[in-house]
């Protein structure tokens, strides 16, 4: 209800003329209060016992479709504890699955820079500098499967995995375009239009390959980049961590066999109680303290 009163609030400022000078004030306690609570319904505190000193700080951008572009920065502390190696797990992960976020009925998105501090309070915002502006995208909700605390794996759903098919695939763009020694840049890989599906379909083929993304989640972060630039040396391309229209056919083509092979899996599926299973139906531990419990019960044969 809270959450419904703030947008309704934001978007009656919004229709307001002159009223982003007058009100920008209330407005930033607003866009705060849609933030923290967008974040805070996918925020799952970990089961691990934490101290007062147990603390993750991590700053977040969204670009302005209100959608995360690189993988939280971490600001402190320096060293993780087991406790605050648990937190950073579950805020990326919230982060992850709470993003774009859109607010004004569906028709605007937050974006900006904020700082996410969590401990065992919970989870609060500091330094907000975020901002409302048109939507670009339709927020999706991605099925999320912590696999180890340093690396965060999504899987897509069945329904998903549909829409996905029904998109424009990475390759359907001209493949008559010349070669160019000249590295590729952030603006070349712009230039492409890569949606984040796409993105995640470019990981997994570098994952195919023997090449670590360290999480396939849509996101280019230091892991992709890494990988990405492992993988043109390899190839005898221009090293630079970022794709142009020419490197992105050859990989497509290098990797096609095993990503053939890949689709053609058995698929994991989510059960009515949010839980990640294998197709034989065992549950994967790790997404939830209850999905545990649940696979705990499972392995003593008390439960399917």
């Amino acid at each position: 209800m809270a959450l419904i009163a703030s947008t309704l609030l934001l978007s009656f400022a919004l229709a307001i003329p002159g009223a982003a000078t007058a009100q920008s004030r209330a407005q930033k306690s607003i866009i705060t209060e849609l933030l923290w609570q967008s974040l805070l319904r996918c925020y799952v505190a970990p089961s691990d016992r934490m101290s007062s000193d147990d603390e993750v700080v991590l700053r977040v951008e969204l670009n302005t479709s209100g959608d995360i572009s690189n993988l939280p920065d971490l600001m402190s502390p320096t060293t993780l504890s087991k406790a605050e190696r648990g937190l950073l797990r579950e805020a990326t992960a919230a982060i992850i699955d709470c993003t774009p976020i859109i607010s004004g009925r569906g028709e605007k998105s937050i974006y900006g820079r904020f700082d996410m501090v969590i401990n065992r309070e919970g989870l609060a915002l500091t330094n907000v500098d975020a901002y409302v502006g048109k939507a670009d995208v339709i927020p999706t909700l991605d099925s999320l499967e912590i696999a180890e605390p340093d690396s965060v794996l999504v899987e897509i759903t069945p329904a998903e995995e549909e829409t996905a098919s029904a998109e424009e695939p990475v390759d359907a763009v001209p493949t008559t375009a010349p070669a160019s020694g000249e590295p590729a840049t952030l603006a070349t890989e712009t230039a492409l239009e890569i949606t984040r599906t796409d993105r995640r379909e470019i990981q997994r083929r570098l994952v195919l390959l023997d090449y670590n993304t360290r999480g396939v989640d849509g996101v280019f972060g230091n892991g992709s980049r890494t990988a990405i630039s492992e993988w043109q040396g390899d190839n005898n391309q221009p090293s630079s961590g970022y794709l142009d229209l020419n490197q992105l056919v050859m990989l497509r083509e290098m990797s096609q066999e095993k990503y053939d092979v890949w689709q053609a899996r058995p698929k994991r599926y989510t059960d009515g109680n949010g839980c990640l299973r294998e197709p034989n139906g065992k549950i994967i531990q790790g997404s939830s303290f209850k999905c545990d419990l649940s696979a705990a019960s499972q392995s003593m044969g008390l439960s399917k």
